[in-house]
This record gives C-alpha cells, sequence and structure tokens, in this order.
C-alpha cells in the first residue's frame, strides 16, 4: 500500500502533463551526439511543443558557497534533435548547487529544478514543475540537497 501511494502521485502528474507542455531530464551518455556526451552535466527535452521554434528555455545555476547564495545564468546549447538541450557544469564545485530550468510555449510553461553534485545531476531529487520554479522552491530544494 505505501508503494501505492509513492508512486501513484508522480504518476498521476506525469499523466497530466502528458497533453501539454513538459521536460524530460536525463544523463548526458543519452545523447547521440558525442561531444556533449562527455562534457554535459545533463541534458533536456522539451516536450508538447507543437513548434519548437517558438520554444523558449532559460536555465539558471542557484547555489550556496560559504553560505554566500549564489545564482548564474546558464548558457544552454541547443543539441539534435530539436527541442533538446544540453547544460554544462557553469557552477563551481564548492557549495551546494541545483540548475532550475523554464521553458515557454505559446501559454503554456513547464519547469524543473535539478540538484547537481559537481557535474553530476541527482536523478531522485529532480522536481518536475508546470509553473517558473518560486524562489521558496528553490530554497527548499538547495536545503534538501544539502541534507543528502
Amino acid at each position: 500500500m505505501d508503494l501505492v501511494k509513492t508512486i501513484l502521485p508522480p504518476l498521476l502528474v506525469s499523466m497530466a502533463w502528458a497533453q501539454g507542455l513538459s521536460l524530460t531530464i536525463g544523463n548526458s551518455v543519452a545523447s547521440q551526439n558525442s561531444g556533449f556526451s562527455k562534457t554535459a552535466s545533463f541534458l533536456f527535452r522539451v516536450n508538447g511543443c507543437s513548434d519548437l521554434s517558438k520554444a523558449q528555455v532559460a536555465g539558471t545555476a542557484e547555489g550556496i558557497v560559504g553560505g554566500a547564495r549564489r545564482s548564474t545564468p546558464l548558457r544552454l546549447a541547443p543539441i539534435q534533435p530539436p527541442g533538446v538541450y544540453a547544460i554544462s557544469q557553469q557552477w563551481s564545485d564548492d557549495g551546494n548547487w541545483v540548475v532550475a530550468i523554464t521553458a515557454t510555449c505559446m501559454n503554456e510553461t513547464a519547469a524543473a529544478i535539478v540538484p547537481v553534485n559537481g557535474r553530476a545531476f541527482v536523478r531522485e531529487s529532480t522536481q518536475m514543475l508546470p509553473h517558473a520554479p518560486s524562489q521558496a522552491e528553490i530554497e527548499t530544494a538547495l536545503k534538501t540537497s544539502r541534507t543528502q
């Protein structure tokens, strides 16, 4: 019964988003672009946008280093196929970091908060959101990833 309580809510959310805009986060090794498979921390794909030329994506690395809060705009590298982006480490090895990604297409928004440990992303703690991440959600993710 606990397994059903754990799996069912995220499954229902995923199903609810299936018709709209969503993001898929994946390991860079999954890329067929060998240049990025060795340098990217992770990839993400924009799903559910009928015209990818109208999709807009943005990302920031949000961290705490030596007790000081940091925010760094990220360069997102579009790769093939269209709608897929690579994110390479653009944040310090020091401190505690999450990557906040937001995608918009037409009137829809999808986002993710992706904890990172150096160059690697932490899949189990990644949060998928139907809206741009709020400061409170980012702060909570930073606190949560610090305790893991």
